[in-house]
């Protein structure tokens, strides 16, 4: 990878000066970045299931949700690599925005020693299909839009996938007295996907931030 050449090959100095001076590195950082965020969020989600919504298929809730309680999925919920994802009521029921970002490990170096900044202005939504869109932030990015159903703790929903620019479909739980989110966690017919459970934690104050990632 380029910009693994650059770690390896020059000062700190110099790397940052051919980060501002070449756009692939700007893609390259971005790339790593995006990889890590959708595989926080579309981990859970298997190609079974997304054709399966795509289709109109019936998409069952597993049994071991017969806990979910009625309340509601706004709040701020946890990934599985530390980032926060904040949800809202909005036009399309409720919306869920990057809120605080969790770096990945592939960009340790470059988060310590670059301004920050700096390192926020890398981090543009690149891949969107609509190129007025592209030089938006990750930062606070409107990534989930979830839709009630006739169970107050089961949301149709989709999210964008900022590594192609596509829109995925999913199911949302809420449950364990609203502490938790599950993502996915539907059935079609014997086959059920794999889930992902995002604790709730407090809304942090302030504009969107990253953090650097721990040792």
């Amino acid at each position: 990878m380029l910009l693994r050449y650059f770690c390896h090959n020059l000062s700190a100095k110099q790397v940052w000066q051919r980060l501002a001076l070449r756009r692939d590195a700007r893609r390259e950082v971005n790339s790593v970045w995006f990889e890590s965020i959708v595989r926080a969020v579309l981990r859970a989600v298997p190609v079974v299931m997304m054709s399966a919504l795509a289709f109109g298929a019936a998409v069952a809730a597993p049994t071991a949700l017969t806990d979910l309680v009625g309340n509601p999925v706004v709040g701020t919920w946890q990934t599985l690599d530390g980032t926060e994802i904040s949800v809202q009521p909005c036009e399309q029921d409720f919306c869920g925005y990057l809120t605080w970002v969790v770096i990945p490990k592939d960009l340790k170096v470059q988060c310590e020693q670059m301004d920050h900044a700096a390192f926020s202005a890398e981090l543009m939504d690149i891949k969107n299909p609509d190129k007025a869109m592209q030089t938006r932030p990750i930062l606070g990015l409107h990534m989930l839009t979830a839709k009630p159903t006739s169970d107050p703790a089961n949301f149709t929903a989709s999210i964008y996938n900022p590594t192609d620019g596509s829109t995925n479909d999913v199911q949302l739980f809420v449950l364990n007295g609203g502490t938790t989110l599950r993502i996915g966690g539907g059935c079609v017919g014997s086959m059920c996907a794999i889930t992902q459970d995002w604790p709730k934690v407090p809304t942090r104050e302030g504009p969107p931030d990253y953090v650097c990632p721990k040792p």
